[in-house]
């Protein structure tokens, strides 16, 4: 007989999958149809789940697109610093440059769908708000987060205020880059080539801006 403790567990677990089956369908509509064209009905023939039990999980289509947007972040977190240089670490410079590449394409290809979904939603939910466009915003502010961690350990600087803020900076112009050559890999496509032409314009972005923030912290501080 089993026990009422393992028969919880049990629904529990099923309950867990089921929500997995509807976030992972709602991702896939969400990136080929936007935020407007995925309904209820759409997504219940999607993940062979009943409507009724899609908004008892999710309660309405807000929050099931606001946990469709923090779930694919999540992922995209997960996954990303494998590809990165671990913080504090001394390699070669060539490794390193071979890490952001990798991390570059998984995030233009392997994980492209999360970049749509997250694009999409900004587009289509700017003037509406909610829970959406406010997930939307923390997975940015998490992202641009990360990213400045990254970039603060290679930064030269001897200030750790100072240092911070240069990172943060840095983040918020690698992240502008990143959305404009993602949207014109998207329309024009392309292959391995010009994947790499993307990344080598993106650091070379990055790397103007490095040169002239740290010039323009330099100068105003204090003199000693």
């Amino acid at each position: 007989m089993t026990s009422k403790p393992a028969q919880k567990s049990s629904r529990g677990a099923r309950s867990a999958r089921t929500r997995d089956r509807i976030l992972e369908a709602a991702t896939h509509l969400i990136a080929r149809r936007g935020y407007s064209g995925t309904t209820i009905s759409a997504l219940s023939k999607a993940s062979g789940v009943l409507p009724a039990t899609i908004y008892w999980h999710f309660e309405n289509k807000e929050g099931l697109l606001a946990a469709v947007v923090e779930r694919a972040a999540n992922e995209w977190l997960l996954g990303a610093p494998g590809a990165l240089v671990p913080a504090g670490a001394h390699v070669d410079p060539s490794e390193v440059e071979a890490r952001n590449q990798e991390g570059f394409r998984n995030l233009f290809e392997k994980e492209a769908q999360f970049y749509r979904v997250l694009l999409l939603v900004s587009l289509e939910r700017r003037d509406a708000g909610g829970p959406p466009l406010a997930a939307v915003k923390r997975v940015r502010e998490r992202v641009r987060s990360f990213m400045a961690d990254q970039i603060e350990e290679r930064l030269e600087l001897d200030d750790p205020a100072l240092r911070r803020d240069v990172a943060w900076r840095l983040a918020g112009i690698a992240m502008v880059a990143l959305d404009g050559n993602f949207l014109a890999h998207q329309i024009d496509g392309g292959g391995e080539a010009t994947l790499g032409m993307r990344f080598e314009q993106i650091r070379w972005t990055i790397g103007l801006a490095k040169d002239a923030i740290e010039a323009e912290a330099r100068e105003a501080r204090p003199a000693p």
